[in-house]
């Protein structure tokens, strides 16, 4: 059950509930969209509001989307801690766990199902999807959901089949794992990559490493190795590595097959190559892996070694790059954007097209008692020094290649414009969280999204990747079931392959659907020219 910060109990926390909500209206930071009749916060620009599910005031982490093979747009919400009634079962109480939506009509979201965690203590933040008919054990026509179980006995992942979006079934399970959290599943291979650490001996030093799993059958995962930076592997000595966040695999790109910016080799491909954040919110690191250097050749790569102990060559052999971040600065979420061709470029002799990265550093404090943090641009064209990138010379530091190019930054102060004032006092946190992961979202390579907490969504045209302008954004408002003192935390955000925008909140707030306006919108789809002194809209207009 979550309970208010301070002391107080559940009288002063409904009190607290419904004194700010009464503010938030009385201030004018929410009004009545006459044309869709959902209410909207008036803190945005370019983006509004057109669907609303409570997740029956459960607090989310990570929403995800997928078409079904008949045509509906299903989305999921993975969830923290805690237990909340279920009103899908005569409320009943539950704990937290997945929330199934049917999303097809945006405007009328409908919640399905929850399948909470099988243990009291555990949580469920991170799910995948992938079809049957792409996983090469799945049954054509079924649907498969990947999630975790984070804490608890029951600690480690799970697979269900979730075809009847009203009665999903448990497919496959791996128990005895612990730290998990945010994970990656390729559905053409069924490979995925997991944050955790077996939990029996031997014992890895960094309990949030990266287990990786054949999961093409989705009743039985077949375990491969576990894999992470030097100096968490059972053995090591000196300063214990830090933790993946999670990673995210390019083998499914639509340009899979397409050479890298400045590819050195044959296997210079997009298909093979995985980007891993580790550190969260400090210590950041941000790690390429080559593929096929980390995988077995059961599974198409060259690896064999020791799958539970590696050395250290073993760790270092599939890193294509790294970039080590600032200590106050960490690794959540890193999303590769390629073959960016900038127009501001084309007037330069060479590197003309860039790989980059989208590296969100999460906020941990409320009420910013911490350093700030930031998304970054990271230019990833160059990898690394260890080979002679064409038309470069090979340098003395093997690991010399990706730098920082742009910050994503909000200043807490512009929203002193609103009635709800300062960022920063809120009362969640505020600063970046994470970004968009879907490469096949219509706006791909254009805009990326940020999830700000108390910032809300954050839109940011990335076509100029060394000088990223923020185009839209909205700011949700709380509602009956947020949690107070805290107040609304927009906590992670996707984007489906029609354009509509997913953000769930951390504190029991639900889960929005917006869609794109304006000048933001023009950017988006590429119909603006690609001329950064056009148009600027501070007003939606309905496009």
């Amino acid at each position: 059950m979550l309970t208010p910060r301070n002391g107080g109990g559940p009288a002063k926390y409904a009190l607290n509930a419904a004194v700010l909500s009464a503010f938030a209206i009385a201030a004018g930071s929410a009004f009545a969209d006459d044309h869709r009749g959902i209410s909207q916060s008036g803190e945005q620009k370019n983006m509004r509001r057109v669907g609303h599910v409570d997740l029956q005031g459960r607090p989310s982490y990570q929403p995800n989307v997928i078409v079904y093979p008949d045509g509906k747009t299903i989305a999921f919400a993975g969830t923290h801690g805690g237990s909340k009634p279920n009103p899908l079962k005569g409320g009943a109480v539950e704990q937290n766990g997945v929330i199934i939506i049917d999303a097809t009509n945006p405007e009328k979201p409908v919640e399905k199902f929850h399948i909470p965690v099988p243990v009291a203590g555990g949580q469920s933040q991170s799910v995948r999807m992938c079809l049957g008919s792409d996983l090469p054990k799945g049954i054509p026509g079924h649907v498969y959901l990947l999630r975790n179980v984070q804490g608890s006995s029951a600690s480690g992942y799970e697979v269900w089949d979730v075809t009847n979006v009203s009665n999903p079934t448990l497919a496959g399970e791996m128990r005895g794992l612990r730290n998990t959290h945010k994970m990656w599943w390729e559905c053409n291979t069924g490979i995925a990559y997991l944050p955790g650490s077996k939990n029996v001996a031997p014992l890895w030093r960094q309990g949030q490493s990266m287990v990786i799993v054949d999961w093409s059958d989705p009743a039985n995962p077949h375990y491969i190795r576990t894999f992470g930076l030097p100096g968490g592997q059972p053995g090591a000595t000196g300063p214990t590595s830090t933790s993946l966040h999670g990673a995210i695999s390019a083998h499914e790109h639509p340009s899979a097959a397409g050479k890298l910016a400045r590819g050195a080799t044959a296997d210079d491909v997009i298909g093979n190559r995985i980007y891993a954040a580790w550190g969260v919110g400090d210590d950041g690191v941000m790690q390429i892996l080559d593929r096929k250097k980390l995988l077995p050749p059961s599974l198409g790569g060259t690896w064999s070694g020791d799958a539970d102990s590696p050395s250290e060559a073993d760790l270092l052999e599939p890193q294509a790059g790294i970039l080590h971040m600032s200590p106050d600065q960490g690794g959540h979420t890193s999303m590769p954007v390629f073959g960016l061709t900038p127009p501001g470029y084309q007037s330069f002799r060479d590197f003309k097209t860039r790989d980059i990265v989208v590296l969100a550093s999460e906020a941990t404090a409320d009420l910013c008692q911490e350093p700030p943090h930031w998304s970054f641009v990271v230019d990833v064209t160059v990898e690394n020094s260890k080979t002679a990138t064409p038309g470069l010379r090979q340098e003395p530091n093997p690991w010399q290649g990706p730098m920082i190019l742009s910050t994503m930054s909000v200043d807490p102060r512009v929203g002193e414009k609103y009635p709800r004032g300062n960022y920063c006092t809120r009362g969640a946190r505020f600063g970046t969280h994470s970004s968009e992961e879907n490469f096949r979202n219509p706006f791909y390579g254009r805009l990326t999204f940020i999830a700000a907490f108390t910032g809300g969504v954050r839109a940011w045209d990335i076509r100029e990747p060394q000088a990223p302008v923020e185009v839209g954004f909205y700011v949700p408002v709380a509602n009956a079931n947020t949690v107070q003192p805290d107040g609304y935390m927009t906590n992670n955000l996707e984007v489906d392959n029609r354009g509509f925008i997913y953000a769930t909140d951390r504190n029991g707030s639900g889960l929005d659907i917006l869609e794109l306006h304006g000048s933001a919108k023009r950017i988006g789809l590429g119909t603006d020219g690609g001329h950064r002194n056009g148009r600027r809209d501070d007003d939606d207009d309905d496009d």
